[in-house]
């Protein structure tokens, strides 16, 4: 009932076509594990290199965005992508806004410009590092034919009025040190003819005053010698006194020209704000006059043709546009401190979030900012 199972036989195994044929699938199968090791860090190495393409919000705003994608934000995105093997695609909006919703609703990984970082907007997006400390300034027009007249006007201002004092006390010395010296029989006096004395009595009034002193006239007298005495302090307190005014009258007008010259002049003013900002919500508590704009270039173009009286808007457009248009003048303090931070979606990215988180701390700490910041600014 049972069944005897067949022995095994020894031939089997001792087969030389059967040993041939395990021999070549071992072979086979060391040769391709060793295939295998040898491309296998190649292959990882191949994936890990193949780049990745980020989309990166950007919105006009010198000189961190220029049109031409140049400036500050755009110099520290490319850079931080070539280190991480990332490929960067610049999308360009036109407001505050619509970037804030491109990378809100994802349609870009992450977003670089002048965004200053408030509670509201943390909201509904995610904040790097702060890369940028700024806050608002004051710019008002000027043009080349009010700048001359501001000039000329301040220079004449303070010369008029020194030389009328200057020579109201010439007058009074000459006459007096004239009273007091007269005399017609000492070659060093002033003669007591007053025609031909005075001129003298002035001649001396001059050359002692700047302390020349060419001695052909000199006091003899002990009164006359007090109001020589005095009258060369006098010149030198006078002349000090012109100098500092006048450097400190051509000074003051070339940094603060016309009557803006700060936050609490704008009462009664119109100020022209970008729609939308920050700015706009922190000007509501003052009373003065807000003309909404929609661009940086808009508000210029109210400024020029004297639309608005002044612009306020975040420090570094105001004073990249300062510098390189003469008509545009920033005047007084900046104030309402911001900081600007690279934007993200609220989820997600957290990888890009890490990068450029760690990437801006070390540019700060290695001096690689500071190099791009003298660039631009």
């Amino acid at each position: 009932m049972f069944l005897r199972s067949q022995p095994i036989s020894f031939w089997t195994f001792t087969n030389p076509s059967t040993v041939h044929y395990c021999i070549f699938i071992h072979r086979y199968l060391i040769l391709v594990c060793l295939v295998c090791l040898i491309l296998a860090p190649w292959t990882a190495a191949t994936a890990a290199q193949e780049p990745e393409k980020i989309r990166i919000a950007v919105k006009e705003f010198p000189p961190l965005v220029l049109p031409e994608m140049k400036g500050l934000c755009i110099d520290m995105a490319r850079v931080i992508c070539k280190r991480h093997n990332l490929i960067p695609e610049f999308v360009k909006y036109d407001n505050v806004p619509d970037f804030l919703a491109a990378v809100k609703n994802k349609e870009c990984q992450l977003g670089f410009a002048g965004i200053t970082i408030t509670a509201e907007r943390e909201e509904v997006v995610d904040f790097s590092q702060p890369f940028f400390d700024s806050g608002l300034i004051i710019a008002i027009h000027a043009g080349l034919p009010d700048r001359f007249t501001h000039f000329t006007t301040a220079i004449f201002r303070v010369i008029g009025v020194s030389l009328i004092i200057f020579l109201l006390g010439l007058s009074l010395v000459a006459h007096l040190i004239w009273w007091l010296e007269k005399d017609d029989h000492n070659p060093k006096a002033f003669s007591t003819r007053y025609s031909k004395g005075i001129i003298d009595a002035y001649w001396w009034a001059v050359v002692t005053m700047t302390t020349v002193g060419y001695g052909d006239k000199c006091p003899r007298r002990i009164g006359g010698r007090l109001v020589a005495a005095a009258w060369m302090i006098i010149g030198i307190m006078w002349f000090a006194a012109f100098t500092a005014t006048l450097s400190s009258t051509l000074t003051i007008d070339r940094m603060q020209p016309g009557a803006i010259n700060s936050l609490g002049d704008l009462k009664e003013h119109k100020v022209a704000v970008i729609s939308g900002t920050t700015t706009e919500d922190y000007l509501r508590f003052y009373s003065m006059e807000i003309v909404l704009a929609g661009s940086l270039s808009e508000m210029l173009t109210m400024l020029k043709s004297d639309q608005v009286d002044a612009v306020i808007y975040d420090a570094p457009p105001l004073l990249y546009t300062a510098k390189n248009d003469p008509e545009i003048h920033v005047v007084g303090k900046m104030f309402a401190e911001q900081r600007y931070g690279v934007v993200f979606p609220e989820k997600g990215q957290e990888h890009l979030k890490e990068i450029f988180n760690r990437e801006i701390i070390t540019m700060r700490q290695n001096g690689e900012y500071k190099k791009m910041y003298d660039k631009w600014l």
